[in-house]
């Protein structure tokens, strides 16, 4: 009895034993050359001993797991050492599935390095590893992931993410990347497409001092937008944030720090706005004007463009008058009506911070005579489509008197309008107070404009000479979510030189040339104050967006098709110094009514 019991002790014993055997057992494959990994494998360390120019490659769909530092780099004089996983291949642990302690190595990932705990890559007491994740890459853990605070710390480690470094942990111990308070010169770039997250109490990424991070893609906390995406523990680091790239969470410079710098790289004209806690320097690179509290900016856009829009308005309203006083039909009985569209562009310039945008629009110019003078009627609906995000639908209305050679006004061609236009402004912001790294910002607002004009008509070879003058009032406007601003005035001078050419004239249809060379300058006021989320600024608009010498021309062609009534076609072209060019048609009617 005794016997049996001893027995089945020992082979419960062996069963036990042998499971833990193989559950803890060490295959110890010490690398000493160059070598390609293509096949799976369960329960191998790979030890990285020899001083240098060491390559190894995992490929072929190859699968690496163990409990813990599948890969372990632990030469204190090892450099130019690399180890490069590819696309559908993966470094599986439960710790520290790829340890570097003291050493210098290049790590290239295409496919996945996973710690099923903690520490996917363990770079402590490391100094000037190289760590790149692809696009498709994937680095992560179910604590921190990327991990540099621990013994002697990590310094001018380089992390270059295209792919995805990310943590599930929920709790404590739950970074993407994490440096220690004294861990100095590492350097961090997030690529566009690149995604680097978390979603527990502590910071996705932590840096330490003198180190910098560049943000293209998306660095979020996931758990709730109170906590912090980024914290700077020491001194003298710089983040910069770039291009359409997201941060959801807040930015924090640690308590007594000094020298940290914040840049802003989103490019001319995007609206930002960051909560951000701790001592920063502020700076965007592109020259928008960031207002601090937290840190803001947006493109004035809307506001700094109504001058340039009222000037085209001018020139369309006397392009419509030329065509009309040209006609063989002018002075008759009856209206005249047009339909136009027209398709501008302006460049961006990052020197006057002029933002790039589209003006799309289509309308309807009518003329009616009176006894001596003539009453217009103006229509016209269109779209300024800004480059970052920025877009303002509108609709248009205006009217006024035209009066040929009026004997009040010097025997000048005179002309006075006035008009509404009601507007729809669509905005896009970066932000970290959002979980989607975005807020849509939504305006309704009015605009009234009066424009009066006089021109000489000259003969022969000498060109017309006249002028333009406009003024816009917009009494309030609002966003729905961060700018705000009031009683924008804004009045603008033209004087242009002008002149018609007569290709053909006979009873059945007529065609001419014509060119007009603007001179607009804005005038009045050019301050404007208004507040991002409270915090109140004053844009003061660049010396060279209130100025802008245009060239247009127009071809006109009318069929006369009855005595009173004829059928047209304009086209015409427009460059101007604010790098805009501007194409557009007109199909005209003359007709009784």
């Amino acid at each position: 009895m005794n016997f049996l019991k001893i027995k089945n002790f020992l082979l419960v014993f062996l069963i036990i034993f042998s499971y833990l055997i193989s559950v803890v057992k060490t295959y110890a494959v010490d690398i000493t050359a160059d070598r390609t990994i293509s096949s799976s494998s369960d329960g191998d360390q790979y030890n990285i001993k020899t001083n240098n120019d060491i390559d190894v490659i995992v490929t072929n769909n190859s699968t690496l797991e163990r409990n813990q530092k599948i890969f372990n780099v632990s030469a204190a004089s090892l450099t130019g050492s690399s180890i490069t996983i590819h696309v559908g291949s993966s470094v599986i642990a439960e710790t520290n599935s790829i340890f570097s302690n003291g050493a210098e190595l290049t790590i290239t990932n295409t496919g996945t390095i996973e710690a099923t705990n903690s520490k996917a890559i363990n770079v402590s007491n490391s100094d000037g590893v190289s760590i790149t994740n692809n696009k498709n890459g994937v680095i992560k853990s179910n604590n921190n992931t990327i991990l540099g605070d621990a013994g002697a710390g990590a310094d001018n480690v380089t992390i270059d993410n295209s792919g995805e470094i990310f943590t599930t942990a929920t709790g404590t111990e739950s970074s993407a990347i994490v440096f220690a308070n004294n861990d100095t010169g590492n350097t961090i770039t997030n690529n566009s497409g690149g995604e680097i997250y978390s979603s527990g109490s502590e910071s996705t990424i932590v840096l330490g001092v003198s180190s910098t991070l560049t943000n293209s893609g998306s660095i979020k906390n996931n758990k709730s937008v109170t906590n912090k995406a980024i914290q700077l523990k020491g001194d003298n680091n710089t983040v910069t944030l770039k291009d359409a790239g997201i941060v959801v969470g807040k930015i924090r410079s640690g308590n007594g720090t000094t020298g940290n710098k914040l840049r802003f790289n989103h490019g001319v004209g995007r609206a930002y706005y960051y909560d951000i806690s701790g001592n920063f320097d502020l700076e965007d690179l592109d020259g928008n004007q960031v207002v601090i509290g937290s840190a803001g900016s947006v493109g004035q856009g809307g506001s700094e463009t109504i001058d340039e829009m009222l000037s085209y308005k001018s020139i369309n309203l006397r392009n419509f008058l030329n065509r009309y006083e040209n006609s063989n039909l002018f002075n008759h009985k009856g209206g005249w009506g047009e339909l136009y569209s027209s398709l501008l562009n302006r460049s961006e310039d990052s020197n006057s911070l002029a933002m790039e945008y589209n003006l799309i629009n289509i309308g309807a110019n009518l003329i009616y005579p009176l006894e001596n003078s003539d009453f217009i009627m103006m229509f016209e609906s269109g779209v300024q489509d800004f480059e970052k995000d920025y877009k303002i639908t509108y609709q248009n209305i205006s009217g006024g008197i035209n009066i040929p050679e009026n004997d009040k006004f010097f025997n000048l061609d005179t002309f006075v309008t006035s008009g509404i236009t009601l507007k729809d402004g669509k905005r896009t912001v970066l932000t970290n107070t959002e979980t989607s790294g975005t807020i849509d910002s939504n305006s309704n607002f009015q605009t009234y404009d009066i424009q009066i004009g006089a021109k000489k008509n000259n003969f022969k070879i000498i060109p017309d000479i006249g002028f333009t003058s406009s003024i816009s009032v917009t009494p309030t406007y609002d966003e729905s979510k961060f700018y705000s601003w009031r009683n924008r005035v804004v009045g603008n001078l033209s004087i242009y030189l002008s002149d018609n050419y007569l290709i053909r004239d006979d009873k059945k249809e007529k065609l001419n040339l014509n060119w007009a060379l603007d001179l607009r300058s804005a005038i009045g006021d050019d301050e404007q104050t208004y507040s991002i989320n409270g915090t109140t600024a004053t844009y003061k608009q660049d010396n060279d967006l209130k100025r802008e010498i245009s060239l247009s021309a127009n071809m006109n062609y009318e069929k006369y098709i009855y005595e009173n009534s004829m059928i047209g076609f304009a086209y015409y072209g427009l460059l101007s110094s604010q790098n805009t060019l501007s194409l557009g048609g007109n199909a005209f009617y003359k007709m009784n009514f």
